[in-house]
């Protein structure tokens, strides 16, 4: 097939999956072009087989790394449908994917517009905060939910989530799930023991975020310092954001200063991850998770806010625990109870590799590659209720 992918090129999980999708459709064999504002900061490789079509040049991109550009103007969208439409039209298109609805769907919208009946299968997938903001933007929610409605498919990753964008765009149907998946040959357990065999070091625990301010990053810092008060420990940052700092000042006001590593922004996370003992994350809305599944298939238990689509990634009890929203001490006496008990952590590890290896690339690459073919009567329709 001759695929087309939207995505951003942020660090972020819609950047990811958009990216390892169109790798992995053309090491299938498939001719794929992706679409990004400028070369992907995570997961690229110029020998990948896959034919990138940048907006501006890397220098001319002022944006942090971990920020999710949204705010196109009118000039960029202009330029950036005229290139896809050009690809289209050279490379007779048969399908047109997007990951994250701003400003894809816009684009999408526009591709329709100009070609009716002879665009490309147009598919859209929704990630998160393309729902929980935008959805809930009263100025933005109507016109994004006009566009939803010229897709032939539409996606998300969990059922939580669909449900939330059901509802928000006012959908006759629920979007269909299409779980994140992960390459499970770079995401694999370490081959030693149980990590708490080892005496030697201090506890482990690892964050991974771009510290946006849905993640809560600085309820991270407290549930560590509850830890740390109570256990020999080490706190893992990895990653970078705009709570960063706020993050990094609480924890250096303590007297645990020092058993803090700051690792910053990585484009590979699984070495980490095989060195911790515990994934702590606290968002107060996660779609996904996707580095709760890399933790998990790295052997790590996850400890997390039980919130939307964490809650079906993360099996309770078993490959990790979830924790109220807000309720820190309990997290704190959660954490210390499973990394005092070697046996119930080891139990824990196991179960988490094997649930992880359910959601690897191939699982992703199928259910997608089903969504290209047409479908009778599938086109979305957001006009009457749920």
């Amino acid at each position: 097939m001759r695929i087309g992918m939207m995505c951003h090129a942020s660090f972020g999980g819609s950047a990811r999956i958009g990216i390892e999708l169109a790798i992995a459709l053309a090491r299938r064999g498939h001719r794929v072009h992706l679409f990004t504002r400028t070369t992907p900061l995570v997961g690229w490789d110029r020998s990948n087989g896959v034919v990138l079509h940048t907006l501006l040049p890397d220098a001319a991109d002022t944006q942090h790394p971990a920020t999710l550009h949204t705010d196109w103007s009118e000039g960029d969208l202009q330029r950036y449908t005229e290139d896809i439409l050009r690809v289209i039209a050279a490379e007779r298109l048969d399908v047109l994917h997007f990951h994250y609805a701003v400003p894809f769907a816009f684009v999408a919208q526009n591709v329709r517009r100009c070609l009716g009946d002879m665009a490309p299968r147009l598919v859209g997938t929704l990630h998160g905060t393309d729902v929980t903001h935008f959805g809930k933007d009263p100025a933005v929610a109507p016109k994004l939910a006009a566009a939803l409605r010229c897709n032939d498919a539409l996606t998300t990753v969990s059922f939580s989530h669909a449900e939330l964008a059901a509802a928000a765009f006012n959908l006759s149907s629920r979007p269909r799930v299409v779980s994140n998946f992960i390459d499970l040959a770079r995401f694999k357990p370490c081959p030693l023991t149980s990590p708490l065999s080892n005496p030697a070091r201090p506890l482990r625990i690892v964050h991974v975020s771009n510290f946006r301010p849905i993640k809560d990053t600085p309820s991270v810092a407290r549930i560590f310092l509850g830890i740390r008060e109570r256990l020999e420990a080490e706190l893992w940052l990895v990653g970078s954001g705009e709570d960063l700092p706020a993050v990094r000042a609480l924890l250096e006001r303590s007297c645990y200063a020092d058993d803090v590593r700051y690792l910053g922004l990585q484009r590979d996370v699984a070495p980490f991850l095989r060195g911790a003992d515990l994934l702590l994350s606290t968002s107060l809305y996660e779609s996904f998770c996707m580095v709760a599944l890399e933790a998990m298939a790295c052997g790590v238990p996850v400890l997390a806010t039980r919130v939307g689509g964490l809650q079906e990634v993360v099996m309770q009890g078993r490959t990790g625990l979830l924790f109220p929203l807000g309720d820190n001490v309990e997290a704190v006496d959660l954490a210390v109870d499973l990394l005092t008990d070697p046996a119930r952590h080891e139990a824990m590890r196991q179960a988490a590799i094997r649930h992880a290896s359910e959601f690897g690339v191939e699982q992703g690459v199928r259910a997608y590659a089903a969504l290209y073919q047409p479908q009778v009567n599938d086109r979305v329709n957001v006009h009457a209720p749920v």
